[in-house]
């Protein structure tokens, strides 16, 4: 993992539909520092999308998944994330 990688965590997710645009809206609440506690979680902005948009989405993540399940890792040890890493 690059070191350099900012860590925002999701701690959650928000999916309403908008029936009068025909729109999905869709928020991630996530942490934004390596303290902050979950019941402070940054409600994240909300984001909009169509109906196309929002099955587009769930296909690449569909195949990241899949991806993510056939890959070989290394052991934890040594693709631990290093101490003191920061989240922002």
């Amino acid at each position: 993992m690059d070191n350099d990688l900012f860590l925002f965590p999701i701690t959650g997710w928000e999916i309403k539909t908008v029936p009068v645009d025909g729109v999905l809206s869709v928020r991630f609440p996530f942490l934004s520092h390596d303290r902050q506690k979950l019941s402070d979680a940054d409600p994240g902005r909300p984001y909009v999308m169509h109906a196309d948009q929002a099955r587009e989405l769930r296909d690449a993540l569909s195949r990241a998944i899949t991806q993510i399940e056939n890959q070989k890792f290394e052991p934890a040890e040594s693709t631990a994330l290093p101490t003191g890493l920061l989240i922002y």
